[in-house]
């Protein structure tokens, strides 16, 4: 809720007092989370409390370092498999469950900051101490509900109202700024001095392509040429004498053809192997 929690809450490092209260010991492993990290975790946790694998897929994407491309279809079938098996009520959300998400992670290559790494571990400790302390207590049910409170606070009358003026002040100073640049781009139109600048193939994979390409195409006129001259150089024939009965000409031809039908074959070879 403040975005300070304890990361190592196992049975040690938990004391329970005469009249019931809870105390922790040994804060040398700590926990910090920032705004929108706590939001998107809360977004998480009401997500599986409706089961929803978009939702949850949705909010994953958010606390962790996803690559340029994810296939978000299959991580969302990924994702629901995990909350049929372990978002169920009374499942366990221990540390079979975080070993799963974390695999689940590694197979789409999505990275996972300390911050949030911290959160899983501590779901993943404290449900062996809530066994000791209060047996049968169902930690899945109790995080969904709190996930679920975090987002109804989020959008309650204050909360909004807070975000709505908060995003106005960051708002403010680009309007103020917005009629200068429209004049400065309107005048630099006027007087021809508005430049576009296109970087052709910043891409590194429109690179790859290209230069996939121009190989293919080297290979192939490489190879025909080889093969044209081959067939030349075997219709005239003679040429200087290398041996007794062995010409220049018909050995440089052979040797030509057989480099032309080896590039020609390597390039029929990647077409196919891509198709």
């Amino acid at each position: 809720m403040h975005g300070i929690f304890h990361v190592d809450l196992h049975p040690g490092n938990v004391l329970v007092t005469g009249d019931g209260r809870l105390g922790l010991l040994d804060l040398g492993s700590v926990g910090r989370l920032d705004a929108a990290t706590r939001d998107a975790i809360g977004q998480l946790l009401a997500a599986l409390g409706r089961r929803d694998s978009v939702a949850v897929s949705d909010a994953l994407l958010q606390v962790v370092d996803r690559p340029a491309e994810v296939d978000e279809r299959e991580l969302q079938r990924a994702i629901g498999a995990l909350i049929v098996r372990y978002a169920a009520p009374g499942s366990s959300a221990g540390a079979a469950a975080v070993a799963a998400l974390l695999r689940t992670f590694a197979a789409y290559g999505l990275g996972v900051p300390p911050a949030v790494a911290a959160v899983f571990r501590a779901f993943a400790t404290l449900e062996g101490t809530l066994g000791l302390v209060r047996p049968g207590f169902d930690l899945v049910t109790h995080a969904r509900a709190a996930g679920t409170r975090r987002v109804a606070e989020a959008l309650g009358p204050d909360r909004l109202r807070a975000s709505l003026e908060d995003e106005l002040a960051a708002l403010l100073p680009v309007l103020r700024r917005l009629p200068r640049r429209i004049d400065r781009l309107g005048d630099a139109l006027e007087h021809g001095r508005l430049r576009v600048n296109v970087r052709l193939f910043a891409d590194e994979q429109d690179r790859r392509l290209v230069t996939d390409l121009l190989h293919r195409v080297l290979l192939t006129v490489i190879g025909s040429a080889a093969g044209i001259i081959a067939v030349l150089l075997l219709r005239t024939g003679g040429g200087p004498r290398i041996s007794g009965a062995v010409d220049l000409f018909p050995v440089l031809g052979y040797f030509l053809l057989i480099v032309g039908m080896v590039l020609i074959l390597r390039v029929l070879v990647v077409v196919f192997r891509r198709e």
